[in-house]
């Protein structure tokens, strides 16, 4: 048996919430996999920083503007890279946002963005793509969802309303995988553990204010909630599981979440 390769030369990836974290990485890794990337994201600067850093290392990528709860923006966007590019072959659904006020003290305000940006801007972009993807009877699409739409958090965490909008993300993901199935198209979800992002930053903000270390408090929300104790996950993790699912390695793989999470979402 060979080595496994993934070689995505010549295709035409889609990632939005591209401009930093996780979907940063995932952009960068599709890029060295040989697809011409197309990164978006609501800050286009942030896009355009990583969009050079791709071109420097020898890869295509394009940078553009996106508001994911805006479902015409998420069609322009799928337009731009269909017209340059003549093909659609992957669509990474990746932008989101946190929330960790606990779910007594949530305002509306709160919630609605939650669910205006991780879960209808989810739906945006996996509508989005299997309207487009249908033509061509093929196509991988990947949202990232997350440990805590599977298992309940302490209150303090404030994940409620954040773990509610990513179980959302891992109905649709089974809905949009029977949707596509008859055209070919494979729909997953990548569900992270702990990565440290703004979101864990702020529930580390959160245990300073209240008089806790920062590492030590860090260290035990490891201990805690992962049972494989290797510590938290990275960007390139998470960016590795994805780009397995948008290559010929995962062609009969659709409708699962695959949690890369140490264990944290069964614990």
């Amino acid at each position: 048996m060979g080595i496994m390769t993934i070689d995505l030369s010549g295709q035409t990836a889609v990632v939005f919430g591209a401009g930093k974290g996780i979907g940063a990485t995932v952009a960068k890794e599709l890029a060295r996999a040989g697809a011409h990337v197309y990164l978006a994201s609501r800050t286009e600067a942030n896009c355009i920083k990583v969009m050079k850093e791709i071109i420097s290392d020898g890869y295509q990528a394009t940078a553009i503007a996106c508001d994911v709860k805006d479902i015409n923006q998420i069609d322009a966007v799928l337009e731009k890279a269909e017209a340059e590019t003549n093909r659609l072959d992957i669509v990474i659904n990746n932008a989101g946002i946190d929330c960790v006020t606990p779910f007594i003290d949530c305002s509306q305000e709160e919630i609605m963005n939650v669910i205006m940006t991780n879960q209808l801007g989810v739906n945006n972009g996996l509508q989005c793509a299997l309207r487009r993807m249908k033509k061509y009877n093929a196509g991988k699409i990947v949202s990232t969802t997350s440990f805590a739409g599977r298992r309940d958090l302490p209150h303090e965490l404030g994940f409620g309303h954040y773990g509610m909008a990513k179980a959302a993300v891992n109905y649709m993901t089974q809905s949009a995988a029977f949707a596509g199935a008859d055209y070919n198209i494979n729909v997953n979800a990548v569900g992270p553990g702990i990565v440290l992002t703004k979101m864990w930053e702020d529930i580390l903000d959160t245990a300073e204010k209240e008089g806790k270390n920062r590492e030590k408090a860090w260290e035990e929300y490891l201990r805690t909630y992962i049972p494989l104790a290797r510590g938290a996950q990275t960007h390139e993790d998470i960016a590795y599981m994805i780009v397995f699912l948008c290559s010929r390695y995962a062609d009969h793989i659709t409708g699962q979440i695959i949690y890369v999470d140490g264990g944290a979402s069964v614990a």
